[in-house]
């Protein structure tokens, strides 16, 4: 048997609160980014409001707007914005957590039937003629507890890899406060070479040359973000990267993304070919004050609280404010010994992450199966 949304309950949305009706204090107002990230602090309203609006711990609550996602309210009583809805099962008996499930699965139908060329919306009237299936409550009560184990597993391991992440800063802080030998340099005092690629006036599509046994790689963004330097097509005439000197980059060379996707960096292997960086990357070339692997693991740090303070990350790419960035530099032998230790966490890492993944695969499975 199936059902439509339609046909499960009514879907109320939120009042259109405006800037000026927020407040310091009173209930908090939902709004799509509170959902999305529980951490976000919201607004306030302190006034007469209808009590259609009033959301309470538990209530089931699907965006529509923007970022479309299906979320269980879990803090105290609040008030809905608009673009939210909360849903009301008054129409038939409904195991209310499948129908979270339900939902979740189909979100990616929701995603061809929305509208708007800036903010991606979808039509109530669209939205409810979505069919689900509709099992007994017994097996609708029956499938909401595997999933919900599930996924709570999923919360679970992603909690301890949250913890692990703060284990890491909290052995960097350790070893630097407690290190009287711990120097505090910028990076142009620690690098040999800082370099952004060049303009895109000096590395042009025409310049690219099919491979051959004298060209010259051209590394990308991508091999960064992927932290792989085998991936790219793209090569130079040799005569071209005589040209282009400047941005040679060679195994042991550290490459870091500057252009949309910023701050992720890899350590060109030993095995990686010799070639030159385009304008999307930074290249380091270290001296002896630091090995390889600390630099990536104290600047993953440095870029993100870069990016948690807000202010800074879109100058990540501007090799000035790259090379007056400050990091510490203990002595090699105490380098050695966190590298040790991190390595140990980081492979605990690994194997949450594989249990994460593992897991995630087994529910995506069974989502597929419950509801097609």
């Amino acid at each position: 048997m199936k059902i439509t949304l339609g046909e499960v309950g009514t879907y109320i949305n939120g009042y259109a609160f405006k800037p000026s009706d927020w407040e310091t204090s009173g209930l908090p107002i939902i709004r799509i980014q509170n959902l999305t990230n529980q951490n976000t602090i919201p607004n306030y309203f302190d006034g007469p409001y209808n009590s259609k609006f009033e959301v309470n711990k538990g209530d089931i609550l699907i965006a529509w707007s923007g970022s479309l996602g299906i979320h269980v309210w879990q803090k105290n009583k609040a008030l809905l914005n608009q673009h939210i809805f909360r849903v009301e099962f008054n129409k038939c008996e409904i195991d209310k957590m499948y129908f979270y499930y339900a939902v979740k699965h189909n979100i990616h139908k929701m995603l061809h039937l929305t509208h708007g060329a800036t903010m991606r919306h979808i039509i109530k009237s669209d939205f409810e003629k979505i069919v689900i299936p509709y099992p007994s409550l017994v097996v609708q009560a029956k499938i909401s507890k595997i999933l919900n184990y599930l996924e709570q597993n999923i919360i679970n391991y992603r909690t301890i890899l949250s913890k692990l992440d703060l284990l890491i800063k909290s052995r960097f802080d350790e070893f630097n406060k407690n290190n009287d030998n711990v120097k505090v340099l910028k990076l142009e005092d620690i690098c040999t070479s800082i370099v952004r690629g060049p303009f895109g006036s000096a590395l042009k599509v025409e310049n690219f040359v099919k491979k051959s046994d004298t060209s010259v790689k051209v590394y990308e963004q991508s091999n960064a973000i992927q932290r792989s330097a085998a991936i790219g097509s793209r090569y130079i005439s040799r005569e071209h990267y005589e040209s282009l000197r400047r941005f040679k980059c060679k195994p042991g060379d550290i490459i870091m993304s500057c252009s949309g996707t910023i701050g992720k960096l890899f350590i060109l292997p030993n095995d990686a070919e010799e070639g030159i960086i385009n304008q999307a990357l930074c290249k380091f070339t270290l001296g002896k004050e630091l090995l390889p692997e600390v630099f990536l693991l104290y600047m993953d740090i440095l870029i993100g609280n870069i990016e948690t303070k807000g202010s800074g990350i879109k100058n990540i790419s501007a090799v000035k404010f790259i090379k007056n960035l400050e990091i510490p530099v203990p002595p090699i032998g105490i380098q050695s010994k966190l590298l040790f230790e991190l390595n140990q966490i980081n492979k605990l890492k690994s194997d949450v992450q594989k249990s994460i993944d593992e897991t995630q695969l087994l529910m995506d499975s069974l989502m597929q199966e419950y509801f097609g």
